[in-house]
């Protein structure tokens, strides 16, 4: 475990070459302060009252916000209905001095980062880019080939940019929100991955042209990965599974073995989090407070 920030910089850019960064909402709750509640609960109860007549003040324990998603669905009567609202919501989020500065730093460290993200707070002042990938066709489905950065990129660790992995505002349809999606976007991921459908067999991956590689999928299979900003809670569903893959082919291939660090406060990590992080190669890196995480982890 790490717990001094300057230790935590020099591993950083030691691993600098094969590096990338994954961020979540943490940095626009750091970035609007107390300015504006950017909670995914106030969004969900939002989206709530809009959709539904009955009252709900708060969400209890006892049910993950994906399947609360799917009680929205049956609520609203479609799912499609849902995600417009949530759209038009984050709509209202604007990016604001921190964003372009977390922007500008990632820049310099030259490195992918990529977000959990719908909004387009971290996308702002930058050029939309496609990698063409011979192997899929697009869809504003999966976007997966889609970049935010002002450099061509001729593969997805190459340098900058932005990727969005559960999907982005500007591609509504794209946007997973509910249990039931999310083990959909997973299927699609294994069939990527694995030619026997039911085997953890990694032939699929095991290719130099394999179907992820113009996508951010390349990234998390191909970096050493450093998480901040980002709770890695039960309610991402999606991207825990996948770093379970990733632990996986590195079983497999163990040569092709990369690092991560998850970048948290003292106070906020559990033993289950702690114990599940590291049996998937992350070192634990604890930091003081909040001003550490979000500016001086970065500061070159």
């Amino acid at each position: 475990m790490i717990s001094d920030l300057s230790v935590i910089k020099q591993v950083l850019n030691r691993n600098k070459s094969n590096l990338a960064f994954i961020v979540g909402n943490g940095i626009n709750r750091f970035a609007y302060a107390q300015n504006q509640d950017v909670s995914w609960n106030a969004l969900l109860l939002d989206v709530w009252q809009q959709i539904s007549n009955r009252t709900l003040s708060n969400i209890s324990d006892g049910i993950s916000l994906t399947e609360f998603y799917d009680i929205m669905e049956f609520e609203a009567g479609s799912i499609d209905e849902v995600r417009l609202k949530v759209v038009e919501s984050l709509d209202k989020w604007q990016p604001v001095e921190y964003h372009k500065w977390l922007q500008n730093k990632v820049a310099e460290w030259n490195v992918p980062l990529l977000t959990t993200n719908f909004d387009r707070n971290l996308d702002d002042g930058l050029r939309f880019n496609k990698l063409e990938n011979g192997n899929i066709g697009f869809t504003d489905f999966y976007p997966w080939n889609v970049y935010f950065g002002n450099t061509i990129l001729s593969y997805p660790t190459e340098g900058f940019a932005v990727w969005h992995i559960n999907g982005m505002v500007g591609y509504r349809r794209s946007i997973r929100l509910s249990l039931s999606e999310y083990m959909g976007l997973s299927a699609r991921v294994r069939s990527f991955l694995h030619k026997e459908e039911s085997i953890d067999d990694f032939n699929f991956k095991n290719q130099n042209n394999w179907k992820g590689y113009n996508t951010w999928l390349h990234i998390i299979f191909n970096s050493s990965l450093c998480i901040f900003g980002l709770a890695l809670d039960e309610n991402e569903t999606f991207l825990r599974w996948l770093l379970i893959e990733r632990a996986k082919y590195f079983r497999r291939f163990p040569e092709r073995r990369k690092k991560g660090w998850y970048v948290c406060k003292s106070d906020e990590i559990s033993e289950g989090k702690r114990f599940y992080l590291d049996y998937l190669g992350f070192e634990m890196v604890t930091l003081e407070n909040y001003e550490e995480i979000y500016k001086g982890l970065l500061e070159v």
